[in-house]
């Protein structure tokens, strides 16, 4: 089972998406802050992070450059109510707007999840 690291600090958007993605079949650690984010990540391998973009103490563009810093590869997807407002510097991570689409969201996870299978295949061994 997948396991996908959930980042969203309003409580209420949190819970939904958080049951979108198990009712997809996947395992979810859910976290209402960048920090507590950190935390988790530290504490228990993540297969993607799925992130709001504004957050206090970090947004998510940060908070995923602070977790590619341990895992270059981790797949991640940026959530936002102003995705048509960001210009993200990270490249292959790309911006769900809110509302979220339960079915629009699976399937972009299902895809980077799908992207980062194929990558990890075809890397040197080493």
């Amino acid at each position: 089972m997948k396991r996908i690291l959930l980042v969203e600090d309003d409580p209420a958007v949190n819970y939904v998406l958080k049951r979108y993605l198990e009712a997809a079949g996947f395992a979810v650690l859910a976290a209402g802050s960048p920090r507590e984010a950190l935390g988790l990540f530290a504490s228990a391998p993540v297969d993607l992070v799925v992130t709001d973009f504004r957050m206090p103490g970090m947004n998510g563009e940060e908070l995923l450059l602070a977790l590619r810093a341990e895992r270059p590869a981790l797949p991640g997807l940026i959530v936002s109510a102003y995705a048509n407002e960001l210009s993200l510097q990270i490249p292959g991570v790309p911006v769900l707007s809110k509302p979220v689409d339960a079915a629009e969201l699976v399937e972009m996870v299902n895809n980077l999840l799908l992207d980062a299978a194929t990558v990890a295949m075809n890397m040197p061994a080493g």
